[in-house]
Formats: structure tokens, sequence, C-alpha cells
């Protein structure tokens, strides 16, 4: 029987981080091809292009092992898991989810059992067939949340109480500074380029540029506008050349302003370890996110720093959740006398610098 996987296509282009998910899709499903559908088109005639189908309506979700064969006369709904406290993909497969009733990712059935459904739009139907879909043990995928939406003291700390005017450059849904004291005269500039994310940066900021930061802030060097505090968090990994948005961001510093800095660790123990049992998969976030340039250890991130103009940083470490069975790795690496075993034990490198 003929299988086949149908991803309800964006208006945008397709980012790499989609490609790769439906990549992961249609492995799970072992589906011979793929299809775009759209969620206005007329549904019947895309039934006939095979006997059974895996529809996915949602991109941000991973599947996890395999999706099982769907019985005649029935409809397989993708259960939501919770993401366990793991940092690569081969981590999230090695581990137990736990998954509970929601909104389905995906649903999987037979054409001829959707046919009575299908008189409708594409949406229509999948609305449909996931009202009455029961769910299959193992038929499960985990959803990555946007972690710019979080708080991040770690971050927000570092920031000096005695910054006015403060520039977070690529923030997201600028969740990260939350935490800082919102002083009357205080104001946060936020750069998003990100449609969907600006939105929610506009509630949290005084002022968001949308736009990409290498316009954005020759744009702030060009109005003479200075800033006592600039934050990259996360966003240096991003760029094919983070030296030269370090040295664009301190164009837009006032003298004796604070860079705040946070990349995550390529010496990662996730990361390690699976290089060892060769595995590197690209992730819809984390320490292996797909849209990651660029690598850094910590001599790296003090290299650019420098090079890009500002003083000598000083660089701290962030544990973040430890990896998961680690104590294994960790003796293996206890052999070797040059390991670095607080690399391993790091999750992210943070750093601060000032403009002299």
């Amino acid at each position: 029987m003929s299988r086949a996987v149908a991803f309800f296509a964006a208006s945008a282009a397709v980012t790499y981080g989609e490609r790769l998910a439906r990549l992961r899709w249609r492995r799970a499903a072992g589906a011979e091809t793929a299809y775009d559908w759209r969620p206005g088109e007329p549904a019947a005639p895309r039934l006939a292009d095979a006997e059974e189908w895996v529809v996915v309506a949602d991109l941000a979700a991973v599947p996890v092992g395999r999706v099982p064969p769907a019985p005649a006369g029935d409809v397989l709904r993708c259960r939501p898991g919770s993401l366990p406290p793991v940092h690569t993909l081969r981590e999230l497969e090695a581990s137990p989810i736990h998954a509970f009733d929601g909104a389905p990712a995906a649903v999987a059935f037979l054409a001829a059992d959707a046919a009575p459904h299908a008189r409708g739009t594409a949406a229509e139907l999948y609305a449909a067939l996931a009202a009455r879909g029961r769910s299959a043990d193992g038929f499960v995928s985990v959803a990555v949340p946007d972690a710019s939406d979080a708080p991040r003291p770690e971050i927000a700390r570092r920031v000096p109480d005695s910054a006015v005017r403060i520039l977070d450059v690529g923030c997201g849904s600028a969740g990260a500074l939350t935490g800082l004291s919102r002083r009357k005269e205080r104001q946060l500039t936020g750069i998003e380029r990100e449609p969907r994310l600006v939105a929610a940066a506009r509630r949290r900021c005084d002022r968001v540029l949308d736009a990409d930061l290498w316009d954005a802030l020759p744009r702030l060097a060009a109005d003479g506008e200075r800033f006592d505090a600039v934050v990259l968090a996360d966003v240096l990994e991003h760029l094919e050349s983070p030296v030269e948005a370090l040295a664009a961001a301190r164009r837009v510093a006032a003298p004796g302003a604070v860079l705040v800095v946070s990349v995550p660790n390529a010496g990662h123990l996730s990361l390690a370890r699976d290089l060892l049992l060769g595995r590197f998969d690209p992730a819809p976030s984390g320490l292996a996110d797909a849209g990651h340039l660029r690598w850094f250890s910590r001599d790296f991130l003090e290299e650019a720093i420098v090079e890009a103009g500002w003083s000598a940083p000083r660089i701290e470490r962030e544990r973040g959740a430890p990896a998961p069975d680690p104590s294994a790795f960790l003796a293996l690496a206890a052999g070797s006398p040059d390991a670095d075993r607080d690399s391993l034990e790091t999750y992210q490198w943070i750093a601060t610098a000032v403009h002299a």
C-alpha cells in the first residue's frame, strides 16, 4: 500500500529548520512521497495521490519514533508529548515521553476512510479527521517552545542598574530581559526580524525595530543613537560574521557601555557524546539548533569580542540542565588528562565586556 506524507504549506518560504522537520516526518512515516497541501484547496483531489496518508499540520513538532500504520476504518492522532530535559535529538529518541491529550500535530488515515469527509477544503478535512481520531501507542510528537519568550535572569542581572538606554539585538519575543528593573527613565529597544516574534516583543519593549540587525545597527549608528548596554543573547551563533556583528554593536555603544553576550557551548557533554557515537543531528532549538552557523568555545568567544574592539571580556559559565546519564561519559573523559570537565558541564558561555 502506498503511503505519502503531506504538509500544510506555509505562505512564506520554507526555512532550513522546517525542511529538516519535513525530512524527519517523512522518515518517521516511512513515506514514499511527500506533498504540500494548502489549507484552502479542495481536499478530495489530493486524496487520490496515495492510499494511506500522514498529514502534518505543525512543523514545530518533532516526531518521536515511527508512525504506525493506520487501521482500516480508523484515524490515528499524534498525541503531543512533554519535552524531557534533553539537549540533542539522539537524547530525545532515547528518553521516555509523557504524552497527553491535546491538539494533534499530525493524523494518519487511509484515503478510503477519509473520502466521506473530503467534501470541503484540506483544512476542513484535517479538522474532521483530527476530531474523530484516536490515540495510538508510540504516535507522539514534542513541540519546542519559543526560547526567547522565557525570562533569562542570568542575562538580565548582568545589565548594570545604571544603564538607561538598553539595546536587545535579536530579541525574539523579548522575554530575556523581563527581569530588568523598569525604572521610569529606562528605555528598552529591541531589534527583531521575524514577524511572528515582533508583536510579542512590542508588548515588552519601549520600541522594536522590525529589521535585520545588519540594517538596524548601521541605521542607529548613522542617527547618532547610543546605548548604555547592548545585549546579544543567543544571537552570534546564527550569524555568518559574529565579529562584524559585535563591531556594529560597538558603534552604537556609548563610552563605558556594557556588552552582554551569551552563546551555546560547542564543548558540552551532549554534543561531544553524540559525536563520539557518530551522531550530529540539527534540532529545532538548543545546542544543535538548525539555525546555528557558528560554534563557540570559551576561547573563540573571547577572541571574537576582543577582535571587534571591546575590552577583554569576563566570561562565565552557565551550567543549564545536565545531560541525561552523564556518568559513563564523564568517567571516559576522566581517562584523558587534558579533558576539560568544566566545558563538558557548561551549557552556555556568558560574556560581559566594556566599550572603553
